[in-house]
């Protein structure tokens, strides 16, 4: 018995690299936050500079899933 009978290849490739590429975004992320907090910055930037990270990564994160659910619909149309 086949589970994954008529799902397409292409989307598990998708996933695979949307979620490389979230992980290595993550990481530059982090990376970014980890070299301007050797700067000094007062305790109200360093909040808001990590605010400002963690905002961009929740809307990298939407996106991705944004964009794949419209590429599984137009996936789902075509057959």
């Amino acid at each position: 018995m086949n589970l994954f009978q008529g799902v397409n290849k292409l989307n598990h490739l998708l996933v695979l690299l949307c979620g490389v590429g979230f992980i290595f975004v993550s990481g530059l992320a982090f990376l970014v936050l980890r070299a301007v907090e050797k700067y000094p910055l007062s305790n109200k930037t360093q909040r808001l500079l990590h605010l400002a990270v963690f905002m961009f990564l929740a809307i990298f994160c939407i996106l991705i899933f944004d964009w794949y659910s419209s590429e599984y619909i137009k996936s789902l149309s075509e057959s």
